[in-house]
């Protein structure tokens, strides 16, 4: 479970995933050494002080500190990396438990059917603002639009085999996605569908801005298709132009001078707003092969307990 500033929920989120692997291995599903780990994003509040007291009640309990705020792809990712090393079958989910902690049961089920790669699908999502419901809808349909492995109500909450993350682990992008790049590994997978649950405490740290920019990270990490939307659109506004070349010409002779500044006028701004944006889509491509050519670490593990 990645966390950032939880420090409002953390208690009651460790003291029901712990009842909830008490009870998986009471019923034989899970194996007795079997324990939940966090990755701390690096948060600003007392959130890692809590994990380490919470370490000493509950042994299951292990952890892991990022070394500064990296952002929720980032601390998934190495989360998942830590816990490659510690257990066969690695479930993900929100530390906030709006993730249903009952569907792991389905999880287990789908599992047994020899599914090494399980993504859990909201099938509903929950109480949430209505402008997030409409541009989480807006989203997905763009994703689909683009060809994006990303589904529609898709969501963090994942069931990985051992596999998996060590085909997770040969990605070497620093532009992650994580619910693409799993699907991405190809492995025998299928949907687990899930009620999001209602926050009871603490609040969202996905503002606005976060999502936009998660979600201009999926498209242009998993389609090229933005850029030959651009092609598109020149090739369009050239068949225009010969058409408006044509139209001015025989205006020429027909009244002698060229009427029609409104629609030169906007047809300037038109074009030259429409140059700005292809640009700003390059601009985000290059940008993204900037970074990538760095080979900057991804993130550092500072603590770790176990």
């Amino acid at each position: 479970m990645p966390c950032y500033n939880e420090s409002a929920g953390i208690c009651t989120t460790v003291k029901t995933v712990n009842a909830k692997l008490e009870a998986l291995i009471k019923a034989g599903r899970i194996a007795d050494n079997s324990c939940m780990l966090l990755a701390d994003d690096g948060s600003r509040d007392n959130t890692w002080s809590l994990i380490e007291e919470l370490h000493t009640e509950y042994p299951r309990l292990k952890a892991s500190a990022l070394a500064g705020n990296r952002g929720k792809e980032y601390a998934l990712f190495a989360g998942l990396m830590e816990g490659k090393e510690l257990a066969d079958i690695v479930i993900c989910m929100d530390a906030d438990l709006q993730h249903d902690i009952n569907a792991i049961d389905t999880f287990l089920d789908k599992r047994a059917e020899g599914y090494e790669l399980l993504y859990g699908l909201k099938s509903s999502r929950g109480k949430e603002p209505f402008i997030r419901k409409i541009t989480a809808k807006l989203f997905y349909r763009v994703m689909g639009m683009l060809g994006s492995p990303v589904l529609k109500g898709h969501s963090d909450y994942s069931l990985m085999t051992k596999q998996v993350l060590e085909a997770l682990s040969e990605y070497g992008e620093s532009n992650m996605m994580f619910r693409a790049l799993l699907r991405h590994t190809g492995f025998k997978q299928a949907p687990v569908y899930f009620e999001v649950q209602e926050r009871e405490q603490g609040e969202s740290k996905m503002s606005m801005s976060r999502l936009l920019g998660l979600s201009i990270n999926a498209i242009t990490s998993f389609s090229v298709a933005p850029l030959r939307l651009i092609a598109y659109l020149g090739l369009i506004i050239f068949f225009i132009s010969l058409f408006m070349v044509g139209w001015v010409v025989v205006d020429y002779f027909r009244i002698g001078t060229p009427n029609g500044w409104a629609t030169l006028t906007c047809s300037l701004w038109f074009l030259g707003g429409l140059l700005m944006v292809s640009l700003g889509i390059v601009g985000e491509y290059i940008g993204k092969m900037y970074m990538e050519t760095k080979k900057r670490p991804r993130y550092f593990i500072s603590k770790r307990l176990r």
